[in-house]
C-alpha cells in the first residue's frame, strides 16, 4: 500500500509539486492527485490528451480526482494528495501524514488552528512568507500552540520574491524547473524528504532536490 501524504493549507500546491518531483529522484514512484477546487497542479502539468485519466510528467504520475476509499489501491509507494484550502476530515484522517501550508495572516491561523483541533489530527506546519523584518515565527508559533497540541513538527520558508514569481507562474503554464527558488525553499524540500521517506532512503536528498531544480530526472 502507498504512504498518502495529504498537502493544504494557504499556497500549497507549489510546494508539494516541487516535493513531488524531488521524492522521484530518490528513486521512488509516485503519484500526485489534485483534489483542490483551483486545480493548480492539474493545469501547470502539459496534457497532450485531456481525455487521459493518468498523466505523466518527469516520471511523476499526476491524476485530477481520486476518490478517497481508491487511494489505498493505488499502485505507487507514495500518494501525495493536493488538498487544497479546506479539506474534508475524512480526507485528513485517511491520510498517512499531514502538511499544513499557512501563511502568517492571523485570520488564517485562527482558521486551521480551528480545523486541526476539531479534526483531532496532528500534522506538520510550514510557516510560509514569514518577512524577516516583520512579525517573528515565534510569535506566531505562541499564538498558534496555546490552544493546540496537534502540530508535530515547525518547517519555515521566509518569504522570497522567486518562489512567489514561481508560484504565481505555475498557474499560467507548464512548470519544466524551477531552478532559481531561494536557498529557503531548498532546504525545505530536504527537511519534507527526510521526514516521508523511511531511513534506508535518506541517501541522496540533496542531488535528488538539485536535480529537481533543474526539471531533471534521476534514472534509477
Amino acid at each position: 500500500m502507498p504512504k498518502i501524504i495529504g498537502f493544504f493549507g494557504t499556497y500549497p500546491a507549489d510546494i508539494c509539486l516541487y516535493t513531488a518531483f524531488a521524492l522521484k529522484n530518490t528513486g521512488k514512484s509516485v503519484c500526485v492527485a489534485d483534489l483542490s477546487k483551483e486545480g493548480v497542479l492539474h493545469r501547470c502539468i502539459p496534457a497532450p490528451e485531456r481525455g487521459l485519466a493518468v498523466i505523466t510528467y518527469r516520471g511523476v504520475d499526476f491524476i485530477r480526482e481520486a476518490p478517497l476509499e481508491d487511494w489505498q489501491d493505488l499502485e505507487y509507494e507514495y500518494v501525495f494528495v493536493q488538498l487544497g484550502r479546506s479539506p474534508q476530515e475524512l480526507c485528513l484522517a485517511a491520510c498517512d501524514e499531514l502538511a499544513l501550508v499557512v501563511d502568517c495572516e492571523r485570520a488564517n491561523l485562527d482558521f486551521y488552528n480551528n480545523l486541526m483541533r476539531k479534526a483531532q489530527a496532528s500534522m506538520s506546519v510550514i510557516l510560509r512568507n514569514l518577512c524577516p523584518d516583520g512579525v517573528s515565527g515565534r510569535m506566531v508559533k505562541e499564538y498558534f500552540e496555546r490552544e493546540n497540541c496537534f502540530v508535530q513538527k515547525w518547517l519555515t520558508l521566509p518569504f522570497d520574491e522567486a518562489d512567489e514569481a514561481y508560484r504565481i507562474e505555475m498557474q499560467y503554464g507548464t512548470v519544466h524547473k524551477f531552478s532559481h527558488v531561494s536557498c529557503g525553499m531548498e532546504r525545505l524540500l530536504g527537511q519534507l524528504l527526510r521526514m516521508f521517506l523511511t531511513d534506508d532512503g535518506h541517501g541522496g536528498i540533496l542531488r535528488a532536490v538539485k536535480a529537481a531544480k533543474k526539471g531533471k530526472v534521476i534514472r534509477s
